[in-house]
């Protein structure tokens, strides 16, 4: 029976509903041409990078790095730069509209999010016109989402379910206690947790390595 029903659906059809039905994300969200990636870096299967602006140098990834969450610059800026030898988990979403830089051996965990921007607009008419242009004609390449960098330097561990939101640096050799929100800047060798974030300790020099 299932057969005979294979056979009567004809290919086209088979591929709308594949893309409608089965891939919905994609057949909205279509993957161009995505990044660039240095000798020994790695995307994982489960990986996702969605580059709006089809240029491959907005989204760099260096030597040996590992990539298994999302990398995304928006259709109106963003640059994402990972350095080398950095570890991205799972499920964890990185989303630019400016800039997002990560230096070398950084471990990011999984469910982290990071975001150099407000994602959204303060004005809830803005919000629904937004909302609908991406479910329509795709995101705007001409809107304000309050965009302000994020800088994170070499050594940095950030763990589990963590967010850090635009324009926060995070200073070399922190650690971002897991479950945090990163609102403000984090000097060198710190380790911080809660929500909002809030300096734990200093890391002593005989513990950085």
């Amino acid at each position: 029976m299932k057969k005979t029903l294979k056979r009567l659906i004809p290919v086209g059809v088979k591929r709308v509903i594949r893309l409608l039905v089965i891939q919905p994300y994609r057949y909205i969200f279509p993957k161009p041409p995505c990044c660039m990636i240095e000798a020994g870096a790695q995307l994982h299967p489960q990986s996702n990078i969605i580059n709006m602006q089809s240029k491959k140098e907005l989204i760099t990834v260096g030597e040996n790095t590992h990539i298994l969450g999302e990398l995304q610059v928006f259709a109106h800026g963003g640059k994402v730069q990972v350095g080398n030898e950095c570890y991205i988990g799972d499920h964890t979403r990185i989303w630019s509209t400016s800039l997002i830089k990560i230096g070398d051996r950084v471990l990011i965990s999984h469910n982290v999010n990071i975001f150099d921007n407000q994602t959204h607009s303060i004005s809830a008419s803005d919000r629904n016109d937004h909302f609908k242009a991406i479910f329509s004609t795709g995101h705007p390449t001409e809107i304000d989402l309050g965009e302000s960098p994020v800088v994170i330097e070499d050594d940095v561990w950030i763990a589990c379910s963590s967010i850090i939101l635009r324009g926060v640096h995070i200073g070399k050799g922190s650690i971002v206690g897991a479950g945090s929100v990163v609102t403000k800047d984090i000097p060198p060798w710190t380790v911080v947790g809660g929500n909002p974030a809030k300096v734990i300790r200093e890391i002593p020099e005989d513990e950085r390595g």
